[in-house]
């Protein structure tokens, strides 16, 4: 049985979009906005980490990337 493949038909390119790709962003003003970091316990955070790290080694060019960012100086903090 021969199956039918359809395609998605966009719009024409509208002249609008170009104005709002080149507009300036404003951001909103809020002068009593108080930025603050997530709180996140440590041993959460480690846990995550823990259960990350084997899946983030095994993807492939990992090891090569993580060489690549290695400081070639031995130093000590």
């Amino acid at each position: 049985m021969a199956r039918k493949t359809c395609m998605k038909k966009y719009p024409d390119h509208s002249p609008a979009s170009d104005e709002l790709r080149d507009a300036p962003l404003e951001f909103p003003v809020a002068p009593d906005f108080i930025s603050r970091p997530p709180r996140i316990e440590l041993q959460a955070m480690l846990k995550r980490i823990e259960e990350n790290m084997p899946w983030r080694n095994s993807r492939p060019g990992e090891a090569e990337r993580r060489l690549a960012e290695k400081i070639p100086v031995e130093f000590v903090l």
